[in-house]
């Protein structure tokens, strides 16, 4: 006798689906993430292209700028704005995989588990 219980299901047959609901709102939200992470991401490049990967350099233009003190060097600004694609692609991918992917629920092989056995706990 294997591990494997049968069941009246074949594995790997779609047991049920669950259309998405694709809202419109949902679909501009992703497309605006989409667009400020193109944003932060040409951001991150053109500073690194004009040389603003050093961190022994300290540019004093960064002391007069909004929120200036919350950054020592250029390198600090550049791992922000890193910071931000990442969590926007983060945020795209969360809300297409939960708004815009169908729900699928797929037959498997099931195997014993020690409740299967008769074991039960007595306490």
């Amino acid at each position: 006798m294997g591990l494997e219980i049968a069941t009246n299901k074949t594995p790997g047959v779609e047991v049920r689906r669950t259309l998405a609901p694709r809202p419109p709102f949902v679909g501009l939200m992703i497309l605006g993430l989409m667009a400020i992470e193109f944003l932060f991401m040409v951001l991150v490049f053109w500073a690194v292209i004009n040389g603003a990967n050093n961190a022994a350099q300290h540019d004093p233009a960064i002391e007069d700028a909004p929120l200036g003190g919350l950054f020592l060097n250029e390198q600090t600004i550049i791992s922000f704005w890193l910071g931000c694609t990442f969590f926007c692609l983060f945020t795209v991918i969360l809300l297409y995989q939960r708004f815009f992917m169908d729900h699928v629920t797929i037959a498997k092989r099931r195997f014993r588990k020690w409740e299967d056995e008769g074991v039960q706990l007595h306490g």
